[in-house]
């Protein structure tokens, strides 16, 4: 992507962490990010979004991750299902 470019990261579960970059330098969050939880929802369920905007600053490459260690209510994660990286290369 380009500088000045845009990245809206939204996770439905409100089990993730805030999405975060691995280089706030390349990739800068807009704001602090957060959990939206769902008007409607079964206690536990887990129901919304995590939430984090960012803005790409400078060429490189940064990592946005989050992780979870409960993919339902008393359900730990299946290898694999906790954890959520992409890699975003700015030119």
């Amino acid at each position: 992507m380009s500088v000045g470019a845009a990245v809206l990261v939204r996770l439905h579960s409100t089990y993730w962490s805030v999405p975060t970059s691995s280089d706030p330098q390349v990739l800068a969050p807009v704001g602090k990010g957060g959990s939206t939880p769902a008007t409607t929802c079964p206690p536990g369920a887990g129901c919304g979004l995590a939430v984090a905007d960012f803005t790409a600053r400078h060429p490189g490459t940064a990592h946005l991750s989050a992780h979870r260690n409960s993919c339902g209510e008393a359900m730990p994660c299946r290898p694999g299902d906790g954890s959520y990286t992409v890699t975003v290369e700015i030119t």
